[in-house]
């Protein structure tokens, strides 16, 4: 089976803050505060596009609010051509759908676990809930504007996927990984 990188949007592909509104319920807009920009959505698909082109096999498994709210086909639309052809489903069906699990991690731990699939990476800004032996398994962007681009994780996500696809010992990262920050750190920068 080939190897899964489980993916959100919001926090990894472009800020963090994204909404619908009532009256532009299919037109995801970042937010300022309470104020909607103009900001690009999905502006680092074209970076995630070049680091897995080493990896062809790498399959993608959407895991982001945007299935739950804006339905699985559209989502799987805002992608480009590249990463859409990567996509084989998403975490969000059938049970987890009705009965979504208490943490992110939990939804892709059975996701995987039905899908038989052993290798297998999250990119992800949501960490709450991943338990510390399982930490290795997620590349998680601490800036929520700078999502991907963050200095530092590009090299991370490559050289996890590298393990991953080689058969590596993903679980050699986390010795090598610093604690994943609070959530005040993460809203407000290091104390």
């Amino acid at each position: 089976m080939a190897p899964i990188l489980y993916l959100d949007f919001d926090g990894v592909l472009h800020p963090a803050d994204v909404r619908v509104t009532r009256e532009e319920p299919t037109r995801p807009r970042v937010y300022d505060g309470n104020r909607p920009t103009d900001y690009p959505l999905f502006e680092h698909a074209a970076l995630l596009e070049r680091i897995l082109q080493p990896y062809p096999d790498i399959r993608i498994s959407l895991c982001t609010s945007w299935v739950r709210m804006l339905g699985y086909e559209f989502a799987v639309q805002q992608l480009p051509p590249g990463l859409q052809a990567r996509v084989v489903g998403t975490i969000w069906q059938g049970f987890l759908l009705q009965f979504p699990p208490r943490t992110r991690h939990d939804a892709i731990a059975t996701d995987a676990a039905e899908r038989g699939v052993q290798r297998w990476l999250a990119l992800d800004d949501d960490t709450d809930g991943w338990p510390y032996e399982q930490r290795y398994r997620v590349i998680a962007p601490t800036n929520s504007w700078q999502g991907l681009s963050q200095p530092g994780r590009p090299d991370e996500l490559s050289a996890a996927l590298a393990l991953l696809c080689s058969g590596g010992a993903l679980e050699s990262r986390l010795s090598l990984e610093v604690p994943f920050p609070s959530t005040v750190e993460r809203l407000f920068g290091p104390t």
